[in-house]
């Protein structure tokens, strides 16, 4: 959810963008073992042409705006998003030297929640994705290996391997302050996957 939490002034609204990362690193390789082209026959057959193939991505996190559903700034709700309110805290500190803990990513003490009565109609001073959630490491990696059939026919078998490292790419917490889960994270990206295919090619 991004949402101006005040229509009339979107020059408070200037900050990063939901997909803002950083720093994004994206490698790939590929490597054919060849050393068995001149081995004796069934050993070649066994063990030649084999191909690893690897995808490693590292990547900076993206940020998020904590918001306040009471709607203490009295605006309407936003339709297209389900009625959300779009109000917010006061930040009184930076909001990113929290535990980062799956059990509490930021602390509800780095805002204050604007009071319902004495302050409604008034806006929250925390800007536009201030806090950043966790970033994401993961490598894929793939052995493959053609079997001629034919002149023009291939079967092919693959081993694949997703976030082969089974790392926990967690999502963002969830960032609504009267949530009793504020803070938390609750979901994360899929654990390792493995999967065995047969292909044939014609």
């Amino acid at each position: 959810m991004d949402l101006a939490q005040n229509p009339f002034d979107l020059r408070a609204e200037h900050g990063p963008s939901l997909f803002d990362s950083r720093h994004r690193l994206v490698m790939n390789g590929l490597y054919e073992i060849g050393w068995f082209h001149s081995a004796p026959r069934i050993p070649r057959a066994l063990l030649d042409g084999w191909q690893l193939n690897g995808i490693g991505t590292v990547s900076s996190p993206t940020p998020f705006t904590v918001y306040d559903s009471r709607n203490v700034s009295l605006q309407a709700p936003i339709p297209p998003v389900a009625g959300t309110f779009a109000s917010r805290p006061d930040q009184i500190s930076s909001g990113t030297d929290g535990p980062h803990t799956p059990e509490q990513w930021i602390s509800a003490s780095d805002f204050r929640r604007l009071k319902a009565a004495a302050e409604a109609g008034q806006f929250g001073n925390e800007g536009r994705n201030t806090c950043r959630g966790a970033g994401v490491v993961n490598i894929d990696l793939s052995l493959v290996r053609n079997f001629q059939i034919k002149e023009d026919i291939r079967l092919q078998f693959r081993a694949e391997s997703f976030n082969v490292m089974n790392h926990a790419n967690f999502g963002l917490p969830v960032n609504d302050l009267v949530s009793p889960n504020f803070g938390r994270v609750l979901e994360a990206g899929p654990p390792r996957l493995m999967q065995f295919a047969l292909k044939l090619l014609f």
